[in-house]
């Protein structure tokens, strides 16, 4: 009886000590859930007032960036950055950007002179010579400039900047050096905007923006008129930008060796110059607060599941509203070799729903490029083909970087073309935070899958950038 109650005694024991060990190592779930909560913490970081806009190149684009990381390392990721004073990998990468050649003022010659005003009746979009004359032709989409003359192009007032760019550069394509454009609906609501730009020194084209009246004084001049316009450059001083990494080695010895890159854009537009705006601070929620906190949230979900087979790298890159300058650093110092680079997916505008697709729809540029989305569909991804290929969203984010390298890279996106792009009314309180959860949380077994897939995607016959 002694006996009995003693063994009892120690097998309780043995179960009192057990427990907090068995708790102290608990097994890791195969599917983290996206939880609301933790996107709305990190947008109100990301785009609240206090980050000022997270203007490219700015210190606050580098706490952006240090707070990216700082969320990596608590999800577990491995960094991937550089080197810290103490000799350790951190999360956060510096990236060199050389100061750029850029418009300081504009002025006309001759019977314009006294009519432009530098930002106020004129902007300019494209600039490459610091003298542009030549006579006056007048024409419309499609019809075809004479050698040596500065066009007066006119467009439709509905006609969206995609259309209008495309117009300019056919003409610069025949030949045509200077382009002006009268203003129309879409040129005029953004006309803000386009003046703050600055323009940098380009290699091909000049494209002038005109307001309605300098417009119709242009359109009454007689063809052959005398055009003339001169442009004074400055040299803006060096600076830097910042990309927050951290990856996942994977855990198979030769699938391992493969990389796919899940990425988006932590700067924006930073704050307004024009002090007459009641609200100056470009708060950049949906762009790209929204991506970035979708790439923070698939490391956290992937990080808490089973080791994937690949290894995957996530990365928000700096300064991509002034050139893309953090993904092409990351593309011309890659960490792995770039044989191994499977895929890139980058994360724009995800924060609210675009009713051109069905409810809790994703949208993929390039869709039909390549069979990576439609691999991801396959496996339960809710990703269309882009509803908007007019725009040809394709090419204007990080992801063209990588695509034009011959990786296959696309962005995942919801964006409705609503007015608040690069607006400061692009806020957290146009955020719609159930459509941005379901959707994070809508790509983390796809994305697990290709993790642990030896599907590698490849382009279709002519769709290679």
């Amino acid at each position: 009886m002694k006996n009995k109650r003693l063994k009892t005694l120690v097998s309780a024991c043995v179960l009192v000590i057990a427990l907090p060990l068995a708790a102290a190592t608990p097994q890791k779930q195969q599917t983290a859930t996206v939880k609301e909560r933790d996107v709305r913490a990190e947008m109100y970081f990301l785009a609240g007032d206090a980050m000022q806009g997270r203007g490219s190149g700015t210190p606050f684009e580098r706490i952006a960036a240090e707070y990216i990381g700082s969320q990596f390392m608590q999800y577990g990721l491995e960094p991937a950055g550089d080197k810290d004073t103490i000799g350790q990998t951190s999360f956060v990468q510096t990236v060199p950007v050389l100061g750029k050649k850029v418009v300081d003022a504009f002025k006309a010659d001759g019977a314009l002179a006294k009519q432009v005003n530098w930002k106020q009746n004129l902007v300019a979009f494209r600039m490459a010579d610091a003298d542009m004359r030549g006579p006056l032709q007048k024409l419309k989409v499609g019809e075809t400039a004479k050698a040596g003359n500065v066009v007066l192009l006119s467009v439709g007032e509905d006609a969206q900047f995609n259309e209008v760019f495309g117009a300019y550069r056919a003409l610069i394509q025949s030949g045509t050096k200077t382009v002006i454009i009268p203003a129309n609906k879409q040129i005029t609501e953004n006309w803000a905007m386009l003046a703050e730009r600055d323009v940098e020194a380009g290699e091909q084209g000049n494209l002038i923006f005109v307001d309605a009246a300098l417009g119709k004084t242009l359109s009454g001049m007689k063809d052959g008129s005398e055009i003339a316009f001169n442009a004074t450059f400055k040299q803006q001083p060096d600076t830097s930008t910042w990309n927050a990494i951290g990856k996942i080695t994977g855990s198979d010895p030769k699938l391992a060796a493969q990389t796919i890159v899940l990425s988006a854009h932590l700067d924006h537009l930073g704050i307004s110059k024009n002090e007459k705006d009641a609200d100056r601070i470009n708060n950049g929620a949906d762009d790209d607060a929204s991506g970035s906190v979708a790439v923070m949230e698939l490391a956290r979900a992937l990080a808490a599941g089973n080791k994937p087979k690949r290894t995957i790298y996530f990365v928000c890159f700096g300064s991509e509203e002034a050139g893309g300058f953090g993904s092409k650093h990351f593309l011309n110092t890659l960490p792995f070799p770039k044989e191994n680079f499977v895929a890139n997916l980058q994360f724009e505008m995800m924060g609210r729903p675009d009713d051109k697709v069905p409810p809790q729809t994703l949208w993929l540029t390039g869709y039909d490029r390549s069979n990576l989305g439609a691999e991801l569909a396959k496996r339960g991804a809710r990703l269309v083909a882009d509803p908007h290929p007019e725009e040809n969203f394709f090419q204007r984010s990080d992801n063209y970087t990588f695509a034009r390298q011959g990786i296959i890279a696309h962005t995942v996106s919801s964006y409705g073309l609503h007015k608040d792009y690069h607006h400061a009314s692009d806020e957290i309180g146009k955020i719609d935070f159930a459509h941005m959860t379901r959707s994070i949380d809508s790509m983390v077994k796809p994305i697990q899958w290709l993790a642990s897939s030896d599907f590698v995607p490849a382009w279709g016959e002519g769709k290679k950038p």
